[in-house]
């Protein structure tokens, strides 16, 4: 058994002990959630932790409930305002107690008399910049303005110079309207002002801290923050649409049609009334409009031996499926997505794309090219193998390349062998992950069940790579790319999971598997069935989460999955995920469940 391990096991053997030191000494008390001067917006806060097999637990002076072990979970009422929670903690004549604070956040309400504006409740709050209002859209050009007051009055804004319009109170002093600029209006750094006259009959105004401007015509911009890895997808360099969605990864030197500021974004038009959002420090500006390319047909890549695949099956081909799209060198946005059985490449700012000839690949059943509106092309490759075994785009030259990974040659005798698998331990160093009831950090629980889930796995010929092998720092992107770089099947990503605040814990129990892509929905469920079946103590769990948006589930170069192995928030989960007996058990499962996936892969399952 790894040193690790055995430090971490003697750890948890000693917090379900009998009181820590000599028998004459005070019962244990932990509180592992919330920390001391924790702010909620909610009416309860989980409050959870342990206390000394057989101690009582009082929080200001309520008996609270706790288990024969000491593990509690409370679902604790909160008042506005700060909440000075007194847990005391007895047994034997003896007591041990801690304060936590706990601040519920509440904005209390303005009266209705005198009239008043909420100060810093006026929006828009950051700059509003149109270059190109004459060709966006209604909605492209439509901006909400509001604030928070006295309730009962009558709002109104100007933008400008303009005149004055209404705002409606959706409810109790809260005022909104949403406003469409006119695409002839000429605005520079106009004000957006707003009154309200209250049931007192006075009237008060604010002004928004953002201001609106037009004109300066299009722009061009490129990226040119880091992206790093072929198919990583991370979140800070996401296209969002307006609303705040993920839209599209961009790749280096990609390049987009500039046509407004919102705030710290600027705002890119990537077809006639498609327009997304893109944190403006990741690109650079020129004035004038982006080259246009037209784009020429679909084909498969020209190098040896990639293309001209033996038949599917156990035998398989060792080569990827490398679709190239001349682009003349014209870098365009594009996104990839995957359903089921096939791969959609949207290509935005192209009028046309030539329909794809000569695509002739076992694992290719079709393709087809599409136009889901002005300006936007869509290619579609059909797969033959319903698993996917990872894909990504990126340019290469002058062209725009969609790589689809091959299911590899498995050995129906031994589908492990020679397997690459990442396990990714999650947390560690500085960041802690969820807290755990008997004070072990998630950091320190993931780790020795991804290690013994290795040793598992390497028994059976897999070559398998831990992201981390210790209690430390590994930032979320390298460990992604640390599944590229090896080239590996799959990356698996083990955690347990924890509730945000707001949240009630009780009968919230058991495992979850989370991932992105249709492609991981084999392994997720594979996995689910090997923790069900093993642990059926765990509960039964909210099961299999598709459509994840979590970075260790967007990386699409291998089948990508995060899974919560069980709750931090249920004291039965916990018992299980810090005994030896249970930690044995959920690497078993872990180890289990990915040999089952590629055993069913040898069988065309």
């Amino acid at each position: 058994m790894p040193p690790l391990r055995r430090s971490l096991l003697a750890a948890a053997a000693l917090l379900f002990s009998a009181p820590l030191g000599t028998a004459a000494a005070a019962p244990r008390l932990i509180v592992a959630y919330p920390p001391d001067g924790h702010r909620v917006a909610h009416d309860h806060v989980i409050l959870e932790g342990s206390v000394s097999p057989g101690a009582r637990l009082t929080v200001g002076g309520r008996a609270a409930e706790v288990a024969p072990d000491g593990l509690y979970t409370l679902w604790w009422p909160l008042s506005p305002g700060v909440n000075t929670l007194r847990l005391v903690s007895t047994l034997g004549g003896l007591s041990s107690t801690r304060t936590v604070r706990v601040t519920r956040t509440v904005a209390a309400p303005l009266p209705a008399r005198p009239a008043a504006i909420r100060p810093g409740s006026v929006i828009p709050a950051g700059r509003l910049e149109f270059w190109d209002a004459a060709h966006d859209s209604p909605a492209e050009r439509q901006f909400e303005v509001g604030f928070e007051g006295s309730p009962g009055g009558r709002a109104s804004f100007r933008v400008g110079g303009g005149s004055a319009l209404p705002l409606r109170e959706i409810r109790p002093g809260t005022y909104r309207a949403a406003f469409i600029l006119p695409p002839e209006r000429v605005l520079e750094q106009a004000p957006v002002a707003v009154s309200l006259t209250g049931q007192d009959g006075k009237t008060v105004t604010a002004t928004a801290p953002g201001r609106v401007s037009t004109g300066t015509g299009p722009a061009t911009a490129t990226q040119t923050g880091a992206v790093r890895g072929l198919g990583i997808n991370e979140a800070e360099l996401a296209l969002t649409t307006l609303d705040g969605q993920p839209l599209l990864y961009p790749r280096e030197g990609m390049t987009f049609v500039a046509v407004g500021r919102q705030g710290d974004d600027l705002r890119v038009r990537l077809a006639p009334g498609l327009s997304a959002l893109v944190t403006a420090k990741q690109v650079t500006l020129t004035r004038g409009l982006p080259p246009g390319a037209q784009p020429g047909p679909a084909v498969l890549d020209s190098e040896p031996g990639l293309g001209e695949a033996a038949p599917l099956g156990a035998t398989g081909t060792s080569g990827d499926v490398r679709v190239r799209l001349p682009l003349g060198g014209v870098r365009l946005p594009f996104a990839l997505e995957q359903g089921a059985g096939r791969l959609d490449l949207t290509l935005y700012g192209a009028s046309f794309l030539p329909a794809p000839d000569g695509l002739r690949d076992p694992l290719l059943a079709g393709a087809e090219v599409t136009s889901p509106g002005p300006n936007i092309q869509r290619l579609t490759l059909r797969l033959s193998a319903a698993q996917g075994w990872g894909f990504h785009a990126g340019y290469e030259g002058d062209d725009l390349v969609l790589t689809v990974r091959r299911p590899p040659a498995l050995d129906p005798a031994r589908p492990l062998a020679g397997r690459v698998i990442v396990l990714d331990p999650g947390h560690g160093g500085s960041n802690l992950g969820g807290a755990g009831l008997l004070g072990l950090p998630e950091k320190l629980l993931t780790l020795p069940v991804a290690r013994r889930a290795a040793e598992l796995l390497r028994a059976q010929g897999a070559v398998v790579h831990l992201t981390r092998e210790r209690d430390e720092f590994v930032g979320l992107t390298e460990r992604g790319l640390l599944a590229e770089e090896t080239r590996a099947d799959l990356l698996v990503s083990l955690h347990h999971n924890a509730l945000p605040d707001g949240r009630d814990p009780r009968g919230i129990r058991g495992p979850e598997m989370y991932y992105t892509w249709p492609q991981a929905e084999a392994l997720a469920g594979h996995l689910l069935n090997a923790l069900r079946t093993r642990l059926p103590e765990l509960g039964p769990g909210a099961g299999l989460k598709p459509g994840a948006n979590l970075a260790l589930t967007r990386p699409s170069t291998q089948i990508s999955l995060l899974v919560e192995l069980a709750y931090l928030t249920d004291a039965g989960n916990v018992r299980v995920m810090h005994s030896p007996d249970g930690q044995e058990k959920l690497a078993q499962a872990v180890a289990a469940g990915i040999a089952q996936f590629y055993a069913a892969q040898t069988q065309g399952r």
